[in-house]
């Protein structure tokens, strides 16, 4: 049987359901595509700049670009690379560990950074006039509120896998 074929009555829906996961990704697909289109940057991208332009004047390591991201180390080190190729980063090797190395804005990133900050906050700006201010305060509460609800249902899988774990 062929998802489409299923009815709602198969599914157990009245129609009158609240679609908190389908519309989340809905959202967030339109959203982030409109957002790297009207800025020039896709957003996983600028957050990298971001917390490189955030950490001025120094620089930051991989890992710790990965950890506060929440993305595996591999795709900041892709967006690494393809930074450093554009001129956007310098990255700097650990003198004591081969494999790590730490990453710092260069000018022409500092420029490119003020330049799409910009241009993001005239994003949301235009979100705000057409949703409402209020609206999109609402919003941005409810939205942090279901992400610390998830995280927190995830530590604590985490905190009971690492219990059962130690078990023999």
């Amino acid at each position: 049987m062929h998802m489409d074929d299923i009815g709602r009555d198969e599914l157990g829906h009245t129609g009158s359901e609240v679609h908190l996961m389908r519309e989340l990704v809905r959202a967030s697909q339109v959203v982030l595509a409109a957002f790297g289109r009207d800025v020039g940057m896709a957003g996983a991208r600028l957050a990298v700049l971001r917390l490189l332009a955030v950490s001025e004047p120094g620089s930051m390591g991989t890992m710790e670009l990965s950890r506060r991201l929440g993305v595996n180390a591999a795709a900041v080190t892709r967006q690494l690379q393809a930074m450093e190729a554009e001129g956007l980063v310098v990255r700097v090797g650990d003198g004591r560990d081969a494999r790590r190395s730490a990453a710092a804005l260069t000018d022409a990133g500092r420029e490119c950074f003020r330049v799409l900050h910009e241009r993001a906050h005239a994003f949301e700006q235009r979100i705000v006039a057409a949703v409402g201010a209020e609206e999109v305060a609402m919003a941005t509460r409810v939205l942090g509120r279901v992400r610390e609800a998830v995280e927190s249902e995830a530590q604590g899988a985490n905190d009971g896998a690492q219990g059962q774990a130690g078990i023999v």
